[in-house]
């Protein structure tokens, strides 16, 4: 198929081995959140003759055509022999996804290593085990084990996602999803045995319907090749981590959950990541809200940034936001320049304020902002604006949604939107999320996504 894990991201043949006609059953879920997929599907159990009006075999080696990606949803202890029987019948790509392996102690140990022995040499590469499997909306291919109408999965986009949790996988895939994010592939790592997260990245490096990597790891699987993968990659595309087991407790809770070992220092590990490119994380909304800015905007040429609002009181938190290093970004309140307050006293109110932060004042109409924001990314002395969009002010419509998206569009210089207001702010930024908009719900996230664009900008200046 080309690329050797192709067959686990384009797969155009799936069997899922262990499927059942029982709708409790883990594996009747991931079958049927696999039916719709744009590929052959083939249930394998020998005691069914068909489920969900498919056909069922009674092994892989049954099956008459070639298979892609087989889907392995049997206990520990019963995947030994159906992986086998993969590796015979030379599929492409092998997906194990219960636990009770490494992370388990020494009997599960000793499965998971029969498991690598069994796929070394072989033309089969295996995911997991212990792994939710992969997510590729482009083409319906879905094997997680959890109910489609229990956690909504989001469209296609340009996002990839590689996480050695299962449960931050979900969370991503739904934080994108409420917040109107596509993405291009999520994967679950699981124990890494044998694909790890250096094995997808260097697919992922070529992907074109990839903008951005988005990682959520508790160990390197081989430090050294990591650091040289990304410094490669982050040339082309910019790369998120969060890396977990930071503490000894942490690390202690990552060896029981994927059998992962971390022995890097903190601060060495801080150290390459930097000179490397990595935007580094701490939290599961980070990683989604700096992966959504990278994957939208790229970057920004500095770290001068306007602000721009009608509530006088959001552009002081902002302005100590921006500029704070300890309880902020640690950027600088961009100078405007002469001509840019010249222009914007013609078109504010008299008691507006032109300087940084711009105070348009509850008297705002939708044609006054878009005026103001179009003079804004005229002055080059900013590099990026935060904006507060706010429709309270009785002289806003809902038009100002429209000409925020325009805007950032169109204009020479980056706008990040802040917008508040209840129930109707997750409407907005879902609305700005799906029109490929930076919108957060907040003034401090909208603020941190600006950070990380101006850190991936100078990192893309040190590297020329």
């Amino acid at each position: 198929m080309g690329n050797e894990l192709d067959a686990l991201f384009k797969p155009r043949s799936v069997a899922l081995i262990g499927a059942s006609a029982n709708p409790t059953k883990l594996s009747h879920i991931a079958l049927k959140n696999l039916a719709n997929g744009q590929f052959k599907l083939y249930p394998v159990n020998p005691k069914d003759t068909e489920i969900l009006g498919l056909k069922c075999y009674a092994s892989v080696l049954d099956i008459p055509d070639n298979i892609d990606l087989a889907v392995i949803s049997l206990p520990a202890d019963m995947v030994l022999e159906p992986a086998r029987q993969c590796v015979e019948k030379g599929v492409g790509a092998v997906i194990v996804t219960a636990s009770g392996f490494r992370e388990s102690g020494p009997d599960g140990q000793r499965i998971e290593e029969q498991l690598v022995k069994m796929m070394k040499g072989s033309k089969t590469r295996m995911l997991g085990p212990n792994t939710m499997g992969i997510l590729v909306p482009s083409i319906g291919l879905d094997t997680l084990f959890i109910p489609q109408e229990k956690s909504e999965r989001p469209g296609p986009g340009n996002i990839a996602m590689l996480s050695q949790s299962g449960a931050v996988s979900v969370s991503f895939l739904e934080k994108a999803r409420s917040a109107g994010l596509g993405i291009s592939a999520c994967v679950g790592l699981g124990n890494k045995a044998d694909i790890d997260e250096n094995d997808l990245l260097e697919h992922l490096a070529d992907d074109g319907s990839t903008r951005c990597i988005a990682l959520y790891l508790e160990s390197f699987s081989n430090g050294r090749e990591f650091i040289e993968f990304v410094r490669a990659i982050a040339l082309k595309k910019p790369v998120v981590l969060l890396k977990a087991g930071r503490t000894q407790s942490g690390k202690r809770a990552a060896a029981s959950h994927t059998g992962a070992i971390a022995t890097s220092s903190e601060s060495l590990v801080d150290g390459a990541l930097a000179q490397v490119g990595v935007v580094r994380v701490y939290d599961e909304e980070e990683l989604i809200d700096i992966s959504k800015a990278l994957a939208y905007v790229g970057h920004i040429n500095g770290d001068r940034i306007c602000v721009v609002a009608s509530a006088g009181g959001y552009g002081v938190i902002a302005a100590d936001l921006i500029e704070s290093g300890e309880h902020g970004a640690g950027m600088a309140i961009a100078e405007l320049s002469v001509e840019t307050k010249k222009s914007l006293r013609r078109i504010v109110p008299g008691f507006s304020s032109v300087e940084n932060p711009v105070d348009l004042t509850a008297s705002v109409t939708d044609e006054m902002y878009d005026a103001v924001l179009g003079i804004l990314q005229d002055d080059p002395g900013i590099d990026g604006i935060m904006m507060s969009l706010e429709l309270q002010p009785p002289s806003v419509t809902d038009k100002l949604v429209k000409i925020a998206d325009e805007r950032c569009h169109s204009g020479k210089t980056p706008i990040v939107i802040s917008t508040f207001g209840g129930n109707r702010t997750d409407e907005i930024v879902r609305l700005f999320g799906e029109h490929g908009v930076l919108a957060y719900p907040s003034i401090w996230r909208a603020i941190r996504s600006l950070s990380a664009l101006a850190r991936r900008g100078a990192h893309l200046r040190r590297s020329k």
